[in-house]
């Protein structure tokens, strides 16, 4: 919380060293009321380049994930909702549009999961590939969508691919 000068003013000397103590700020045990406001304030400032240059920081770091609801305009070529989790990624920047990024889906196997560019797979031709990467069982089964596939079945932007040995097989 900050506090104006105003408000800081209107303080006691013990109020204001407090303030001090819990901002960190060390050295005003015996300085006069005008230097403690001065200090606190410039710590305040301080405080709030920090949170911000974090902020910057945050937003370049954070991956271009969507996993919750978004909501659009009601234009009829514009997405008016979206639901899921998925990642896509730059792959070619001077490709035509439409081929320029890669969508992966969320793919699991018991406690292992990832998201993989695995869209116009089948769902055996991904069960080899990740078998090492996420411990794929070779008896366990493709449940796409929570519904049981063939290994045949070919994998579409959405879907969600989890491979699941049923209890008390052995192998």
């Amino acid at each position: 919380m900050s506090l104006t000068q105003a408000q800081l003013y209107d303080k006691t000397n013990p109020e204001l060293r407090q303030i001090c103590t819990n901002m960190g700020i060390t050295g005003m045990g015996k300085a006069r009321k005008d230097d403690i406001v001065s200090a606190i304030i410039s710590e305040q400032r301080k405080m709030k380049r920090r949170e911000a240059n974090a902020k910057k920081k945050a937003a370049k770091a954070a991956p271009k994930t969507v996993s919750k609801s978004i909501a659009a305009s009601t234009d009829k070529d514009t997405v008016r909702a979206m639901q899921g989790s998925f990642t896509s990624v730059l792959q070619a920047p001077n490709a035509r549009r439409g081929d320029k990024n890669t969508t992966t889906l969320r793919v699991s196997a018991g406690a292992s999961s990832g998201e993989f560019p695995v869209v116009g797979k089948t769902v055996g031709a991904v069960s080899e590939f990740l078998r090492e990467v996420l411990n794929v069982d070779a008896l366990a089964q493709g449940i796409v969508n929570g519904q049981p596939v063939q290994p045949s079945y070919v994998l579409k932007e959405g879907d969600t691919l989890e491979y699941i040995k049923s209890a008390g097989s052995k192998g």
